[in-house]
């Protein structure tokens, strides 16, 4: 009888300890970390401000396929132009797989060597389960409505935790048929305009003040997708040189393609980037013309860009799907063409 006394009191003490245990998990520890999250976390975040020094004349970024994960190219880089990278680039999709998550321990890593991660977050909505096999027309629409409020909660409260500046490209290239937010699928300039709006204000009820939203239109009709100066803290262009592999067999420098978007979107007055930039060596000298945009980017001729993200990828496609290598690392010419016209000083500055 003494024994079965005992039994019953021990097991009367662990169900106890287990609601106990229960009721901390589901209510206490909630509350705690909310808590902590927004009265702590939220005031530890640096301002995305504070990323690049305007009075800096030009920092550099990269894009490798191989990052954020591997960085011998860019310790190649650095030390073939003598400088330190600023920014490192890379992609990710919407969508509920594992791979579509704000990833904490790589941006962790990205600010150990001292670098700013940029990532180009591309609204693919069919990367979700639920609209895996629907089309995609009007896809943003989906956005605005709060179908996926969510997941863009979970990124903005995960980029608070991070608590460092981090640059953000949201649905890039807005009139580009290649991608489904674009107008080509039924998305007009007031629903992408009302998408962005919809996601950087979560981002700013969450506090994640940390975060730089880049606006990077296609082409300089893209003014009518401009979500408005309050929403937009960088613009970014994106400038390739196909060469002889474009439509029309033209190779064009540097300067003629970017005065192009640069001219039309300086009315702004917002800080600017090369969010991606290549040249194809067909047609003209690749060397040379790497040469003169590092020449006419460290002379004042654009002045509001601060920024040059090479996108350093050897296995690009053209539009019409031909292979092209958009790499600036592939070969050391590239470099040396680079150090006769321009002092790295002027990059270090």
């Amino acid at each position: 009888m003494q024994s079965l006394k005992i039994t019953i009191k021990i097991a009367l003490y662990l169900v106890i300890v287990a609601v106990i245990y229960i009721v901390i998990l589901r209510f206490i520890d909630p509350g705690a970390r909310w808590l902590y999250h927004n009265y702590i976390t939220k005031n530890l975040v640096v301002e995305g401000k504070k990323a690049i020094d305007p009075d800096r004349k030009l920092s550099l970024g990269m894009y490798r396929p191989e990052l954020p994960y591997h960085y011998d190219t860019v310790v190649a880089v650095e030390d073939s132009l003598d400088t330190k990278l600023k920014v490192i680039s890379y992609y990710q999709a919407w969508g509920d797989g594992d791979e579509h998550q704000f990833n904490l321990d790589v941006v962790r890593n990205i600010a150990k060597g001292d670098y700013i991660p940029m990532i180009t977050w591309e609204p693919w909505v069919v990367a979700f389960e639920k609209y895996k096999n629907n089309m995609a027309d009007s896809s943003v629409a989906l956005i605005t409505a709060g179908e996926f409020d969510y997941y863009i909660h979970s990124w903005a409260r995960q980029i608070v935790q991070y608590g460092k500046p981090i640059f953000l490209r949201l649905g890039h290239e807005m009139s580009n048929p290649w991608y489904t937010w674009s107008n080509h699928y039924g998305n007009t300039p007031e629903m992408y305009i009302a998408m962005w709006r919809h996601v950087y204000e979560i981002f700013q009820k969450e506090g994640a003040k940390n975060s730089l939203f880049v606006w990077s239109p296609y082409t300089a009709a893209d003014s009518v997708f401009y979500p408005g100066n309050d929403y937009v803290d960088w613009i970014g262009f994106d400038i390739f040189n196909y060469g002889a592999l474009s439509e029309t067999g033209s190779w064009y420098d540097f300067s003629t393609l970017t005065s192009i978007l640069y001219n039309n979107y300086t009315k702004y007055n917002k800080p600017m980037m090369i969010a991606e930039v290549g040249c194809s060596e067909f047609g003209g000298n690749k060397n040379d013309w790497y040469r003169d945009m590092f020449h006419l980017l460290t002379t004042n001729v654009f002045p509001q860009i601060k920024l040059l993200v090479i996108f350093d990828n050897p296995i690009g496609k053209t539009a019409t799907g031909l292979d092209v290598d958009w790499s600036m690392t592939a070969d050391e010419a590239v470099y040396s063409a680079i150090k006769s016209q321009v002092s790295m000083d002027q990059l270090n500055r």
